[in-house]
């Protein structure tokens, strides 16, 4: 009995994952511990290129385009985060996407790299021909399929329903993941943007407002 749980198990973890089951494994965890059902399959390739149509991913999700965006930037960005941090991180995106005149889809499948553009995808440029390789790309990762929670937080974000905990940020982004966050910070700076504390956010995080 043991061995065809483990087996199962296994095979889980793999295609919850889309072939890494560590991946798969916090999935589950995630779900567990209430992040609830996973409401599409189409992650990103190697390139980091996600060659499923955004409408017809939205159309699966039961959701418009700027709400799914909206969840799917949450999962890639900060899968594992807490709940005031998802929020936090979708009202920068909201608050970004009325600074430039346009909506959330348009803001986050707008790519620099042409043969990403109109497409979800990683942050990074992972295309081996573009002049812009291993550059950042777009304004966020959207590599990773949304959950029901960070579907739930992108609709409330949306309508207004849960109000701005960032004061006005448009910006997020964490050092540690940076190559150079000093020169990150001073580049913000330099184009007129402050440090905002956000109180209750994951302190590894930095929020910006210009």
């Amino acid at each position: 009995m043991w061995p065809w749980i483990i087996v199962a198990a296994v095979i889980w973890f793999f295609w919850s994952g889309d072939g890494n089951p560590i991946e798969g494994l916090l999935n589950t965890l995630d779900q567990l511990q209430g992040r609830g059902a996973r409401v599409t399959h189409a992650p990103a390739d190697s390139e980091g290129y996600v060659d499923a149509d955004p409408e017809e991913l939205a159309e699966d999700a039961g959701v418009g385009l700027n709400v799914y965006a909206a969840a799917r930037m949450i999962a890639s960005e900060e899968a594992h985060a807490d709940r005031s941090t998802k929020i936090a991180i979708c009202w920068c995106l909201f608050n970004e996407a009325t600074r430039r005149g346009k909506n959330v889809a348009e803001v986050l499948l707008f790519a620099k790299n042409p043969v990403n553009r109109g497409h979800f995808g990683s942050q990074k440029d992972l295309d081996p021909d573009s002049d812009n390789f291993k550059g950042s790309d777009r304004y966020a990762s959207t590599r990773t399929d949304p959950f029901e929670e960070e579907i739930i937080i992108a609709e409330a974000v949306g309508d207004g329903s849960i109000p701005d905990p960032t004061n006005g940020c448009q910006q997020y982004d964490r050092p540690e993941g940076e190559k150079d966050p000093a020169k990150v910070a001073a580049n913000r700076i330099k184009s007129g943007a402050e440090l905002v504390d956000v109180p209750g956010t994951d302190p590894g995080l930095r929020f910006w407002r210009t």
